[in-house]
């Protein structure tokens, strides 16, 4: 299936398609107040896509609640003048039921349970880290292949992510004897404030091995140095391990996403995760 396109409503960004049938408004501005609420409900009928999801400014959140959105997460600070409030709308009930319900909320409290516990961000012998640069493009990208059949976004090719790496994220990689066995990125939000980290894969044959922890200690490190001041993930909600990760290195759950990301070939439920970071 082809990517979902990134397109413009006025001065505000989404992306559309059938890949996630959904719509994400992944930048608001005020300016487009509040006629976007309504223009997002038509488009998605248009698209015939089951769901819109919308990241915004707490501010402005009551006029997507009192157009039928719910409000599944908050994030403090996540810009630089406000709270980050997460929605959702859901044209079908289905998509908006958890199937999976009791699994997620032990995932959740098996993560909470290792709270602030410290992560290992010490690699294995023989691995060496380093960052990542538009050369790595092809590499990158045949990773993400083999790690997710399906991604939200065209991580598969080789041109995206190189535009990625030249205009957006930083990224850093593992490697063994010259292979990328491992990566992640932090991609900037908008006003320069926040930073998601996102787009963790780790090949399965090198898992445990420290991999992820010192990715995600990088990463951190890097967007410290930057001045960002509010760090975030969204992260499978089926994942054990990437939801213990976050809660070792200290983050705090923030809220469940239902069905809402096309992962490894279906759509999955996502935990929002946050903290603040120390100077």
């Amino acid at each position: 299936m082809t990517p979902d396109k990134i397109k413009n409503i006025g001065q505000s960004t989404i992306q559309i398609g059938p890949l996630n049938d959904r719509i994400y408004l992944m930048k608001l501005s005020s300016e487009d107040m509040p006629d976007i609420v309504s223009e997002l409900k038509n488009k998605a009928e248009a698209a015939d896509v089951s769901k819109i999801f919308a990241k915004v400014p707490s501010e402005l959140s009551p006029h997507f609640v009192s157009a039928g959105f719910a409000q599944e997460a908050t994030v403090p600070n996540l810009f630089s003048n406000d709270d980050g409030t997460f929605l959702s709308f859901y044209r079908s009930s289905d998509r908006a039921k958890i199937d999976d319900q009791n699994k997620l909320d032990h995932i959740i409290e098996v993560a909470k349970g290792k709270s602030g516990t410290g992560i290992n961000a010490q690699l294995a012998e023989g691995l060496n880290l380093r960052k990542l640069t538009a050369t790595d493009s092809s590499n990158l990208a045949a990773l993400y292949k083999k790690v997710f059949s399906t991604y939200p976004f065209p991580v598969h090719d080789e041109e995206y992510i190189k535009n990625e790496i030249n205009q957006n994220g930083c990224f850093y990689g593992v490697f063994n004897k010259g292979e990328l066995i491992g990566a992640a990125s932090a991609e900037a939000g908008h006003d320069g404030w926040s930073v998601e980290l996102t787009d963790f894969a780790v090949l399965p044959e090198y898992r445990k091995k420290g991999i992820a922890g010192t990715l995600l200690h990088k990463l951190e490190e890097e967007s410290r140095v930057s001045g960002k001041k509010c760090f975030f993930t969204i992260a499978r909600a089926c994942s054990y391990g990437i939801n213990s990760l976050f809660a070792k290195a200290g983050y705090t759950y923030s809220g469940t996403i239902p069905n809402n990301t096309n992962i490894s070939g279906s759509l999955e439920t996502m935990n929002i995760w946050f903290k603040h970071p120390t100077a």
